[in-house]
């Protein structure tokens, strides 16, 4: 299996897949990297070399029970990219997998030649730890029927969920396949709620695409992903925000061609 040894000797489970210009997928909260593996990973591996991986903590990749954060998954992200060889990729991350494509930017500006930022945000202004709405619902429904329910409401609309189940089935079949430990579910929650780029914005210089849902106003905290995009939007200069009409968070496996056409514009874009 391919690995890639983190600084700290974790080692991290990689996909690459394809010949041409790199091009990096960064999941949600504690999802691995098998479910860009539906529609993203068969379209642009036709000519670039698309990268995914399993975040420490899910999938094939190793389980320190330790404190985790964005900064570290994005270390670990140029750890897999070191490992290959690759420099200027583009980087697309959804969700908390933008908060850490934010930081490989930042950190490691080298590595991405441009970013696209799928449905996240740059802070959390609340209060730091795990939200008690997660926290309520974990307790009362239970961890797979939590994580199973909590990434239908937040994923589609209700009429969509009412007339396309069979689509949301054939995500929910790969994401839930290899549910992380509900420990590490949490602590890629606490490192989701800790991210705080707010006042780094304007270093992020490189060409940005921001994606969200109209609809996507679900929050468990303090924020929905549709207003931290509009922040995202003010801070970064050199970025362009779509806001795709009638979807909430999970657009990429329910109107993946009309996203990648859109993503397709934006990569050959000088």
């Amino acid at each position: 299996m391919p690995y890639a040894k983190a600084k700290d000797g974790v080692e991290i489970y990689y996909e690459a897949v394809g010949k041409g210009a790199p091009l990096l997928f960064l999941s949600e909260t504690a999802c691995d990297g098998a479910v860009w593996n539906l529609y993203q990973t068969p379209e642009f591996s036709r000519d670039h070399c698309v990268v995914t991986l399993d975040y420490r903590g899910t999938g094939l990749s190793g389980k320190p029970s330790a404190k985790y954060s964005t900064a570290m998954f994005a270390e670990d992200a140029v750890a897999v990219l070191d490992h290959l060889g690759l420099d200027g990729a583009v980087v697309c991350g959804h969700s908390m997998g933008g908060r850490v494509a934010q930081m490989l930017a930042l950190d490691h500006p080298g590595k991405v030649s441009k970013l696209i930022l799928a449905s996240s945000g740059a802070a959390h202004p609340g209060d730091r730890g795990i939200p008690l709405r997660i926290a309520k619902e974990m307790v009362e429904w239970g961890y797979v029927k939590y994580v199973r329910d909590h990434t239908i409401v937040v994923g589609w609309t209700e009429e969509y969920a009412r007339n396309h189940m069979n689509e949301i089935e054939k995500y929910l079949q790969v994401r839930m396949a290899n549910l992380c430990p509900v420990e590490f579910y949490f602590r890629h929650v606490l490192a989701r709620q800790e991210h705080d780029t707010g006042g780094r914005l304007t270093d992020i210089q490189i060409p940005t695409l921001i994606f969200v849902g109209d609809d996507d106003h679900f929050v468990v905290s303090d924020m929905s992903h549709r207003s931290g995009a509009d922040i995202l939007a003010k801070g970064i200069a050199n970025s362009k925000l779509i806001v795709l009409p009638g979807a909430r968070h999970s657009y990429f496996y329910t109107e993946p061609e009309k996203v990648h056409g859109m993503m397709r514009e934006f990569i050959k874009e000088n």
